[in-house]
């Protein structure tokens, strides 16, 4: 019986430390990039294409709002003009003969597994920006706003190198290989953060 305590307990404290150290990966990633989210009104032809249409003049919008190589000033910035990134993607549907309007909002949000070319993003809470279209019913469409990491003119881009270069001072440098290597140790701790991140999704009912 005692083997048996002996054995849960330390099942548990190892549970309890593979839990710790995802959280610690989430946190680091969570305090260090702006994400983006679109949502269109429906799966419509109509409505993913002015989703793209959206984006790109949000992007075009925010762009000399994302230079900043500071994180903190770059939220900032962001969440003043959250009526100005209101305001093009309703001036986009206008344009486009959309009847429905869009809403931003900059918050705390769940996102899915992400691969992009030169990082790959394990779900979970991140801070972002999100542009919900009409019923917000459709399919949608994510990127990263700081460091840079979207998509100009409809192209994906790599992570440039003073976006790399962000990364690298302000992320942990295990978080860093995490989301930039592909090796099997990097591997087994992404999917370890990963696994964690979904049970957790799964306990809060997301």
């Amino acid at each position: 019986m005692n083997k048996l305590i002996a054995a849960f307990a330390a099942a548990m404290c190892i549970t309890a430390a593979i839990a710790s150290y995802a959280d610690g990966v989430q946190a680091d990633l969570r305090d260090n990039l702006i994400r983006l989210h679109i949502i269109a009104d429906s799966d419509s032809t109509e409505a993913q294409e002015v989703k793209l249409k959206v984006r790109d003049a949000v992007l075009k919008s925010v762009a000399g709002k994302l230079s900043s190589a500071d994180g903190e000033e770059c939220k900032s910035d962001i969440i003043n003009n959250l009526e100005e990134i209101e305001n093009t993607a309703n001036a986009v549907l206008a344009e486009n003969g959309f009847e429905y309007k869009a809403r931003a909002e900059y918050g705390k949000f769940e996102f899915p597994m992400k691969a992009y070319k030169s990082i790959t993003l394990p779900a979970g809470e991140y801070y972002g920006v999100r542009v919900v279209l009409g019923s917000g019913g459709g399919h949608n469409w994510w990127c990263v706003m700081y460091p840079p990491l979207c998509f100009r003119e409809g192209e994906e881009v790599s992570l440039s190198r003073e976006g790399e270069r962000i990364l690298r001072e302000n992320l942990d440098a295990d978080t860093y290989d995490i989301i930039t290597k592909k090796d099997n140790e990097v591997v087994v701790k992404f999917k370890i953060v990963e696994i964690v991140q979904e049970i957790k999704q799964k306990i809060n009912g997301d």
